[in-house]
């Protein structure tokens, strides 16, 4: 037995030390490919984590809308080439009716004046609208209504065919055309309308009383009476009332940067100052002297998101009788915000 340790002990031991080795070898071995593998799994989510990451921020960079693409521009009426002052030719296409005392202006508005510039009379005047790019629908002023004699044009609204080349223009009706060649502008340009609303209908609705009819002769500043921000109705027995943006980041309805308002002065001026309900929102309603006249007003006031709305009620007398202010009461009370 001594010899057969002496003989095979050292290979004995030498085989039990190699089988632990193998032993432990594969017990790490796993363990360390797991680790290998979570390791590789941590780096290939990190990468997507990466990539996920640029993609947002290029799809970020990418869909940024610039700050002034976001305004809410009022488009124009009418066609660029129509807008500007306008001279005309001595004679209309009939070969016999004189125009050579005519000219014209146009705003981006719409509003249009063709007017003896000789004596200073007027001819036809109000808006054009519908613009298909060679007829524009009219709604005249029935004051001084003169058309020329070479037209027919009806005075409740008609239309207007027109052929544009370059820096001239054909204006014409029942066939006859009376020809204009562009002038130098005005330096003062036509208002911008950036900062007022597509439309006042796009913010509000309210109910016009019976025997009230769109009224152009009551108008502000004249030609430059905006129809976009304001209405304006109008009953021969009772008086007017118009409805206004009367303003918006600190302008005045028509858009005059240099006219500010200060509409907490203004309802603060108010007489007879009382709250009234106006869609559903806190409003001021009470009296004024008119700003043109002294000539009293009855005035309402009511702030919907950024814009403050005015409701006036002008009876072109000293007094605001009762029933003329339950008038106004009646309409601000019918608003609706759209």
């Amino acid at each position: 037995m001594k010899d057969f340790g002496k003989k095979y002990g050292p290979w004995i031991f030498t085989a039990a030390l190699t089988a632990v080795v193998l032993f432990m070898l594969s017990a790490c071995t796993p363990s360390d490919a797991k680790v290998t593998e979570s390791t590789s799994a941590t780096e290939t989510t990190t990468a997507k984590q990466t990539e996920s990451t640029a993609a947002t921020t290029t799809t970020a960079e990418t869909t940024t809308v610039p700050e002034e693409t976001t305004k809410a521009t009022v488009p124009a009426a009418v066609a660029e080439g129509l807008t500007g002052n306008w001279s005309c030719e001595d004679l209309a296409s009939d070969g016999k009716t004189d125009t050579s005392f005519y000219a014209m202006y146009i705003k981006r508005n719409g509003y249009f004046s063709l007017y003896d510039q000789e004596a200073g009379n007027p001819g036809i005047s109000g808006f054009m609208k519908n613009d298909s790019g060679t007829s524009v629908d009219c709604v005249f002023e029935t004051d001084d209504f003169d058309v020329p004699s070479c037209w027919k044009l009806k005075a409740e609204g008609d239309t207007l065919n027109y052929e544009l080349d370059g820096d001239t223009l054909k204006l014409g009706h029942n066939d006859v055309w009376i020809i204009f060649h562009r002038g130098e502008d005005d330096e003062d340009e036509d208002i911008v309308y950036e900062h007022l609303p597509r439309s006042l209908d796009e913010l509000m609705t309210f109910d016009v009383p019976k025997g009230y009819l769109p009224d152009m002769k009551y108008k502000y500043n004249d030609e430059e009476w905006n129809p976009v921000v304001q209405r304006a109705y109008s009953n021969e027995k009772d008086g007017a009332f118009s409805v206004a943006i009367f303003s918006f980041e600190g302008y005045d309805c028509l858009g005059d940067y240099e006219q500010k308002i200060d509409v907490e002065d203004s309802i603060s001026r108010l007489k007879d100052k009382r709250e009234i309900d106006i869609g559903g929102l806190t409003g001021y309603i009470g009296t004024k002297e008119s700003d043109d006249t002294e000539d009293m007003e009855a005035v309402a006031y009511v702030t919907y998101g950024d814009y403050v709305f005015e409701f006036r009620f002008t009876n072109f007398d000293d007094v605001i009788t009762e029933k003329q202010m339950k008038t106004l009461e009646k309409i601000a009370g019918s608003v609706k915000f759209n």
